[in-house]
């Protein structure tokens, strides 16, 4: 992908958002304008990139007006001159992306789901996920298992999941036929961002390969994930797949006009 095909990615992101039905203070409004960030991060790498090899082709002036900043511009262009740099950079900007729209979706998913589960909706799931200490404490006087059950609904940790399931069976076919496949595709990135932002690429789990395109990605026990495949802009192709998801899950919510973003929109990219 070259340089103007990413501005231009960046540009539709643009329209896209200029173009959604949604109140700008919309959860799912919200999540556009945090996925554009995550992209935008990912085209201004490429362009320093791209600008540092420039540098040390000696192909930028510098005026006496900014004559200072010689000194930085020739750490600038270093990164492009030095393998491991180099390699370092683009990792970076790999591990950003994944990780930038992982969490705006995962986020984003978050919150629809607080806001259209009831509390008893949200019991039921606790009790659920909590099946065996439930059942343990079945003998017990009402007002301990109460105090108990009040304790779970505080502490438990719902998975993304859950949470999409809960949100995919409001409204019956309301998700396309793709739902298997996206489903494992979620998985994998939850994997994939695990563990390139928790434990520099280590895992730690039963055995998950997953083909991605061209792509392969392995992960083993006590391994760090293999990655087999040429393409270099795999993560930002798994991270546009990650919209798409999205998109398909709002179907799901067309019956709620609005979700209220709890920070006011301030992540909204205004037009």
């Amino acid at each position: 992908m070259t340089l103007d095909e990413l501005l231009a990615l960046t540009e539709n992101i643009k329209v896209e958002i200029s173009e959604l039905k949604w109140h700008e203070d919309d959860v799912r409004h919200s999540f556009f304008g945090l996925y554009y960030s995550g992209i935008y991060d990912f085209y201004i790498g490429k362009s320093t990139f791209r600008l540092a090899e420039y540098l040390g082709q000696g192909k930028v002036a510098f005026t006496s007006d900014i004559y200072d900043f010689n000194p930085h511009a020739k750490r600038l262009y270093e990164i492009q001159g030095h393998p491991m740099l180099s390699a370092g950079f683009h990792n970076d900007l790999n591990r950003n992306v994944i990780f930038g729209t992982w969490t705006a979706f995962e986020f984003s998913i978050s919150l629809i789901f607080d806001y259209l589960v009831t509390d008893h909706e949200y019991e039921s799931i606790i009790k659920k996920l909590n099946a065996k200490l439930v059942k343990a404490i079945s003998s017990l006087e009402e007002s301990s298992k109460t105090l108990i059950l009040d304790i779970l609904k505080k502490s438990s940790f719902v998975p993304l999941f859950r949470k999409m399931n809960f949100i995919l069976k409001r409204i019956p076919n309301c998700y396309p036929d793709t739902l298997k496949e996206d489903r494992e595709f979620v998985e994998f990135v939850g994997k994939l961002r695990n563990c390139m932002i928790h434990s520099n690429g280590y895992y730690r789990g039963n055995y998950f390969k997953y083909e991605f395109g061209d792509t392969v990605f392995e992960f083993e026990d006590k391994q760090i994930f293999s990655q087999v495949g040429t393409n270099q802009f795999v993560y930002l192709e798994i991270a546009i797949k990650l919209k798409e998801i999205f998109r398909k899950i709002c179907n799901c919510t067309n019956d709620i006009e609005d979700i209220p973003y709890p920070e006011d929109g301030q992540n909204i990219i205004k037009k």
